[in-house]
C-alpha cells in the first residue's frame, strides 16, 4: 500500500489525499487552492483530479479489505477562513481550448459518476459552474450551512452550459423547477434551501451551531457519512450499479462536446 498523504503532483501540489485509518477505508482528497485561491478546474487542476482518482481506483482494486469497504471524500480547505470549495472554471482560457471538454472537464465527471466506491463532497464554502457539476458528480454532498451558496451563473455573462455540464448538473435527476431555477435564474442556493430541494444531502454545521471551524466540521460530518455507505461497495457491484444508474448521462459525457452541442 501506498504512504500517506500523497501529493498530486509531487513537487508542487494542488492536491493532497489522506487515508484514514479505519475500517472500512476513507480517502480524503484536500483541494489545497496552490493553483489558484479558489480551486478554479484549470487544465493542471483537473489532471491532478484525474490522478488521484485514478490513484484511489488501483489502491481499492489491489486491497485485500476490500469486503470491508471504503470511501472517497473530497474538500477545500478547512481553516476558518475558507471561502470556495470550487469557484468553476477560468472561462475564458476555457474559450481558447476547444479540447478542453474532451480531454479534461467531462473525464473527472464521468470518473466520479463511475467510481467503485462512495464519493462524498464535503462542501465547506462557495461552489459555482463547473466546480457545481463536480459535487453533482459525486453520490453524496455535505454543505457548510453557515457560509457558502451553489450557483450556476453562467446565465448572468452569457454563457451556454455545455451538455456534458448539464449532464453532471442532472445526474441525480432533480425536478424541472429546480433545474430551472439552476440553469435558467442563476439561483444561489444556501445550504437550507439546497437541502430542501434535494441537491444536497446533510447541513453540517447548521447555522447557528457555534464551531471553532465550519468547514472543517463539514468535513467530519462528510467523513461520517462516508463511513455509513463504505460498506456498500463491499459486494463489488456499487460501479456495476451506478454505469445502469446514471447511462444517460454517461452517454453525454462521452460524446464530443462539439457533436453533443451541435444536436441541440
Amino acid at each position: 500500500m501506498a504512504s500517506y498523504p500523497v501529493s498530486f503532483p509531487a513537487d508542487k501540489p494542488v492536491l493532497r489525499l489522506d487515508r484514514l485509518q479505519t475500517s472500512p477505508s476513507i480517502y480524503v482528497l484536500h483541494m489545497l487552492s496552490a493553483e489558484t485561491p479558489d480551486n478554479r478546474l484549470t487544465v493542471h487542476f483537473l489532471e491532478q483530479w484525474m490522478e488521484a482518482l485514478k490513484f484511489v481506483e488501483k489502491q481499492w482494486d489491489q486491497s485485500d479489505e476490500q469486503k470491508a469497504g471504503a470511501a472517497l471524500v473530497s474538500t477545500g480547505l478547512t481553516d476558518p477562513k475558507a471561502k470556495f470549495y470550487s469557484n468553476g472554471l477560468d472561462f475564458e482560457k476555457v474559450l481558447q481550448d476547444p479540447e478542453f471538454f474532451d480531454k479534461h472537464l467531462n473525464p473527472v465527471y464521468e470518473k466520479l459518476l463511475t467510481f467503485p466506491i462512495p464519493t462524498v463532497a464535503a462542501i465547506g464554502g462557495h461552489c459555482f459552474a463547473a466546480g457545481f457539476g463536480l459535487v453533482m458528480s459525486h453520490d453524496y454532498r455535505v454543505q457548510n450551512g453557515q457560509k457558502g451558496f451553489l450557483c450556476m451563473n453562467e446565465i448572468d455573462f452569457g454563457a451556454q452550459i455545455p451538455p456534458g455540464l448539464y449532464a453532471a448538473l442532472n445526474s441525480k435527476n432533480l425536478p424541472s423547477n429546480v433545474m430551472r431555477k439552476m440553469v435558467l435564474e442563476g439561483h444561489r442556493f444556501g445550504a437550507k434551501e439546497a437541502q430542501a430541494e434535494r441537491i444536497v444531502d446533510i447541513i453540517s454545521p447548521s447555522a447557528d451551531e457555534k464551531v471553532e471551524s465550519a468547514p472543517a466540521k463539514t468535513l467530519e460530518t462528510a467523513i461520517e457519512l462516508a463511513k455509513n455507505f463504505a460498506k456498500k461497495a463491499g459486494a463489488d457491484a456499487y460501479q456495476s450499479n451506478k454505469l445502469v444508474m446514471y447511462a444517460p448521462y454517461l452517454a453525454t459525457l462521452r460524446e464530443r462536446n462539439e457533436d453533443a452541442t451541435a444536436r441541440l
